[in-house]
């Protein structure tokens, strides 16, 4: 019914927004605290952390899958429904960042095992605030991932003609108030899945078109566009008091 492993398009998202911090000029990567405080090390750790952690890079890839396929157990744990590998990753990366305990409580585990999946990105949307000096506070980076994550759960929705259709922080917070039904940044992300999956269809006719490699660009353009679209309308949505 699941996947069993997180793939290597997975992997690199999370490696995308978590980034490898801090790589000091010894080589090792030693502990910082994100702007949320929380003591992180290597690609977003925070289990086993301390002030003096230190790692080699062949030590923060080996913990980036250890912790991966940890957290991808309230996948196999938490959710009741088939899921595709774009859907399973996007899920992975998405717990990664908050925990499981919050995803276990929270609506978008609640809609997606109602087989809701259309509303699952409106879900993902909700979870881009994190306490900055006690303050829970909106941030780009969160925004940015939770529309990749969107877009990715998303790429293998089928098409449909009708009308209208700084350093990564560890452990964001939701709070809602009002619906993103009429928000920008569901259509943001959807170009982005779609855009990210005729990406890979022109991987697969490069043999056979001499155009293939302008396609790629083209579409990863529009990938980065629609992600970008998906940041802004979710930046005015907070302004507007839609969370």
């Amino acid at each position: 019914m699941h996947p069993k492993s997180v793939s290597e398009k997975g992997v690199d998202l999370v490696k995308e927004f978590e980034g490898l911090h801090e790589v000091k000029e010894d080589g090792l990567v030693y502990a910082y605290r994100c702007s949320a405080s929380v003591l992180t090390c290597g690609y977003g750790a925070t289990r086993e952390v301390y002030e003096d952690t230190a790692w080699t890079q062949e030590y923060c890839e080996q913990r980036l899958m250890i912790d991966l396929n940890e957290h991808a157990e309230a996948v196999h744990h938490y959710v009741t429904v088939p899921l595709t590998q774009n859907q399973y990753d996007a899920l992975t990366s998405f717990i990664f960042n908050l925990g499981a305990g919050a995803f276990k409580s929270s609506t978008l585990l609640k809609k997606l095992n109602k087989s809701l999946y259309d509303e699952v990105p409106e879900q993902f949307m909700r979870w881009n605030k994190a306490r900055v000096k006690g303050k829970l506070t909106p941030l780009a980076g969160l925004t940015r991932r939770r529309a990749a994550e969107a877009a990715m759960f998303s790429a293998d929705a089928e098409m449909t003609t009708e009308e209208g259709a700084p350093t990564m922080v560890q452990k964001p917070e939701v709070t809602a108030v009002k619906s993103l039904t009429k928000s920008k940044t569901m259509a943001g992300a959807g170009i982005a899945g779609l855009a990210t999956t005729l990406n890979e269809v022109s991987g697969q006719i490069q043999g056979l078109v001499s155009y293939a490699p302008m396609l790629k660009t083209l579409f990863l353009a529009c990938a980065i566009g629609g992600i970008g679209l998906a940041a802004y309308a979710r930046f005015k949505d907070n302004r507007a008091g839609i969370h």
